[in-house]
């Protein structure tokens, strides 16, 4: 090889695998470009349900011990090119109007539904078949009631959350009754999609779905970009109320203090990178001023 074109290797070769490697490091991120990230059209809050728990202390340890408090439980229905996408899907219907309610944890909580999954698709013309995919914050029975309204919908959950309520029991209780409740609900989707990590959902960055671990092993959060609101972050159950995102504080029923506090920091940081807005699902103050379908964000 001549020297001319030993040079001109020595140059080309390292400039071929610089790019090759920022093309490999694109390849795995699946987060959106805050610029050119593609857009949904609609997000639609529904009313999934609302709760009254007798110790607030289990989700702010050490403190209002035997205080009551008022939970929302929130679903969202978002539209993108044709297509609808639920996130969540609440308290069980078969509760509707009961006025003595369901519950995943009888001692603790009790949840009530004023209003049916079914009826409110149906204020905006749907039916619940219209529903293509249900992707879920994580398995608790406030977020997955109504799992078999949806049988021909693909359910999209993380692997390790799949993973977990089929394993064998630990040490807490009530976290026990949460996971065998979670198989009975969940039951054997026809079309189940087991993901690992964050997702881009859609492929053009308007949809991600986000790995939050830690108030389950396979908890996520979804990232949604929309044309007028700019990117909204739903944060599933990282977070109960707006003081304990604040100040870091992890509930007891959470399966891993340390990755969930991970997990809040990280959608402190995507708050940030995003300049997005936050909703946190049991946050009723928070959730009793936020647009309701049929109204929308867009």
């Amino acid at each position: 090889m001549s020297k001319q074109k030993r040079a001109a290797a020595a140059v080309i070769v390292p400039l071929m695998l610089m790019l090759q490697g920022a093309q490999d490091a694109n390849a795995r991120s699946t987060l959106p470009d805050p610029v050119y990230a593609g857009v949904a059209e609609r997000l639609y809050r529904l009313d999934c349900g609302n709760s009254l728990a007798n110790d607030e202390s289990v989700w702010t340890p050490g403190e209002n011990v035997g205080r009551d408090i008022e939970f929302s439980s929130t679903c969202w229905l978002i539209e993108h090119d044709g297509e609808w996408l639920l996130w969540d899907t609440g308290v069980p219907e078969s509760s509707l109007n009961d006025p003595k309610g369901w519950s995943t944890l009888p001692k603790l909580i009790v949840y009530h539904l004023d209003k049916s999954l079914t009826e409110q698709l149906a204020q905006i013309g749907l039916k619940r078949g219209d529903i293509g995919r249900v992707a879920i914050s994580h398995t608790h029975g406030d977020h997955i009631g109504n799992m078999g309204l949806f049988p021909n919908a693909t359910v999209v959950m993380q692997r390790a959350e799949y993973n977990w309520i089929h394993s064998p029991d630990g040490p807490n209780d009530n976290v026990n009754q949460l996971m065998a409740l979670a198989r009975t609900l969940l039951g054997a989707p026809k079309k189940l999609q087991l993901i690992d990590g964050d997702t881009d959902l859609f492929g053009d960055g308007s949809v991600t779905l986000l790995a939050t671990p830690g108030h389950t092993p396979g908890h996520q959060s979804l990232l949604v970009h929309l044309k007028n609101s700019g990117f909204i972050l739903l944060t599933g159950d990282v977070a109960h109320l707006q003081e304990n995102f604040e100040k870091d504080i992890v509930p007891s029923l959470n399966t891993d203090k340390a990755a969930s506090i991970t997990s809040m920091e990280r959608i402190k940081q995507l708050v940030a990178t995003y300049k997005a807005t936050l909703f946190i699902n049991h946050d009723k103050r928070q959730a009793d001023s936020l647009k309701l379908l049929p109204a929308f964000y867009d």
